[in-house]
This record gives structure tokens, C-alpha cells and sequence, in this order.
């Protein structure tokens, strides 16, 4: 038997809070309040605090004077105060927004306050962009990995099953925000390759990066996706060259430091490492094609049965209900 709400499958009952931040945050908040094993085990990770899970307050979303909704705060009496800020995807949460929340938490009189950000960001990243302290409040990073791992943690460590049934649910609900991908999505994103060398007198292309370091770069956001495919197709000498599933990614924004033949650049971008390469069964042309980017469904990509990228492009846009391109 099988759930699904407007047409996705539901493979936990947090998912029917759809799958954005809030949902993530709500699904949180209950599993903090389901498993005190849980909540003992988060406060320690964070403040090294031991607690009564009983004593604790768990509040979502609550407003403050400074006129902000916090996702989820922490308050054990007497021990300690903590605000957790998520976010989706890498983003991290603005300077003003933490200010006013180390305002809030100054004026908690507690031994251990601590701001934490929460989202799919690596601590390596979130190590680069966020200050140690926010008004002589600490401040720390976790992803939802980091969560995911502490969760599984906790779920091989209880014996009641009332809690294992939520911690179950929760990490469930969090492989889509640790990962970022929705591993069910077969869609491929194409783009186009120059062959000409990344810096002048070089000899090194962005071909290269393809075939001789089996990996790929490019920014993130402003019309280039935000979240990273599953799978990614190149194209260059006017046809369709391999399509590579997305082993991993790491994000950075001196390309150089990670291979000198790269660019360095001012703003973060995507590092993929690519997985082999898969070859459609015939030559495939480009066709006329006015964009560099576009999405296809990977069978129309490497079955044999659109001739061109085009054909591919055109398949996918009426499969889709909609002729969409990035």
C-alpha cells in the first residue's frame, strides 16, 4: 500500500507537512518532545550539558519583542538556553537575523547560551562564512547530516519503542534535507561545453575538467540550480557526449585551491565529482538549440528514441506539463 500527497509518496507522517524548513523544524520540535533520549543527547552535542529531559521547554517558532519567530529554542532552567536557526539548503542565516536572536539569549540568565545554524551546509562552509560569536554569544553550525547521524545514533541506543517509532519517522524525514537530492528524480541536467582554454594560453578547457578530472564546477543560483542533480549531461561538438551520475559535491569558491588549472573565483560554486560515463546508443545531435542549460529526462537522453537534444528537451517538456528551461 503506498500514501501519496498531490502525487509524491509519503514515506513518513512528517511528510505530510509538505518538505520545506518548517517541516523539517516541526518534525524537530516532536521528535525533541517524543525522545527525551534524544533531547538529553542533542543538549550534550551542543552545550555539553547533562538535563532532566522533563525540566526542558521546547518552543517553535516563537516571537519575541525583537518582532522574530525563532524555528526552535532550547530552555532547560537554570542550565541552559539555546535558539537553533535552520535553513534550506546551504544558506546560512543573515547577520541581522543572529543579532537579534544573541540579544534574546543575553537576556536569559542561564550558565550555557549558544545560537546554532542548521541546514545542509557542511561545517567546513559554515566555518568560513559565520563568525565564532554573535554579541559575545557562541555560535555554532550543524548540518542536517550531522543531525541525521546523531538521530541514527540515539535510535540504536533506546530500548522503548515509543521513542524508536519517532526517531524512526525523524531520520526518515531527514535523508531529503541532508542530502539536498531527491534520489527518486531521474532528470538530467545538460549543459554545454566550450572548448576553448579557461585562461588564455593555458591549453586547459573546460572539456578538460570533464574528461581528464572526471569532475564539473558552476555557481550556484542565479540561473544555475540551488540544489545539486542527480545526474548531469555535457554536450560539446554539437552533440551529446556522456551523461554521469553526481557521485558527491563540495562547495567552494577558490576553485584553484582545489585544482590549480581551475579558475579562482569570488563566489561559491558546486564541485562535482562525476561517476562514469554513460553513452547514448547512437551519435545524438544537438539540434537547434539556443540555450546552454536545459533539463531532460534521463530515458530520452540515452534510449534511442529522441535523435536530438532537442527532441529530448521537447519530450520532456510534455511529459512535464510544462516547457521549462534554467
Amino acid at each position: 500500500m503506498s500514501l501519496r500527497l498531490s502525487g509524491k509518496e509519503i514515506d513518513t507522517v512528517f511528510k505530510l507537512n509538505r518538505d520545506d524548513e518548517n517541516s523539517a523544524t516541526f518534525a524537530f520540535g516532536w521528535a525533541l518532545s517524543s525522545s527525551p533520549t534524544l533531547l538529553r543527547a542533542i543538549v550534550h552535542d551542543l552545550v555539553q550539558d547533562d538535563i532532566d529531559p522533563e525540566s526542558a521547554n521546547i518552543e517553535l517558532q516563537k516571537y519575541g519583542m525583537d518582532k522574530g519567530y525563532t524555528d526552535i529554542e532550547i530552555f532547560v532552567p537554570k542550565i541552559c538556553h539555546i535558539i537553533i536557526e535552520a535553513k534550506p539548503n546551504w544558506r546560512l542565516p543573515h547577520a541581522t537575523q543572529l543579532k537579534k536572536y544573541a540579544d534574546r539569549l543575553k537576556s536569559t540568565h542561564v550558565p550555557s547560551r549558544l545560537l546554532v545554524s542548521l541546514s545542509a551546509a557542511s561545517r567546513e562552509y559554515a566555518r568560513r562564512h559565520l563568525p565564532l560569536t554573535v554579541n559575545k554569544i557562541p555560535l555554532t553550525h550543524q548540518s542536517w547530516t550531522d543531525l541525521r547521524t546523531l538521530v541514527h545514533q540515539v535510535y540504536r541506543g533506546t530500548k522503548l519503542n515509543s521513542e524508536k517509532l519517532w526517531l524512526r519517522e525523524f531520520e526518515i524525514h531527514l535523508r531529503g534535507y541532508a542530502s539536498m537530492r531527491n534520489p527518486q528524480d531521474n532528470r538530467v541536467y545538460v549543459v554545454s561545453l566550450s572548448s576553448a582554454s579557461i585562461e588564455r594560453g593555458k591549453g586547459y578547457t573546460w572539456i578538460d575538467v570533464v574528461e581528464k578530472d572526471n569532475c564539473y564546477f558552476h555557481p550556484m543560483g542565479k540561473g544555475w540550480p540551488v540544489i545539486p542533480p542527480n545526474y548531469i549531461a555535457f554536450r560539446y561538438r554539437r552533440q551529446l557526449q556522456s551523461v554521469h551520475y553526481i557521485e558527491s559535491y563540495e562547495i567552494e569558491s577558490d576553485l584553484s585551491s582545489i585544482n590549480e588549472n581551475w579558475p579562482n573565483k569570488d563566489k561559491d560554486h558546486f564541485i562535482y565529482k562525476l561517476g562514469p560515463a554513460m553513452k547514448p546508443l547512437e551519435i545524438m545531435k544537438s539540434g537547434p538549440i539556443w540555450n546552454r542549460r536545459a533539463w531532460c529526462f534521463i530515458d530520452t537522453l540515452l534510449s534511442g528514441t529522441c535523435k536530438t537534444i532537442k527532441e529530448a528537451i521537447d519530450e520532456t517538456g510534455r511529459r512535464s506539463g510544462e516547457f521549462k528551461w534554467d
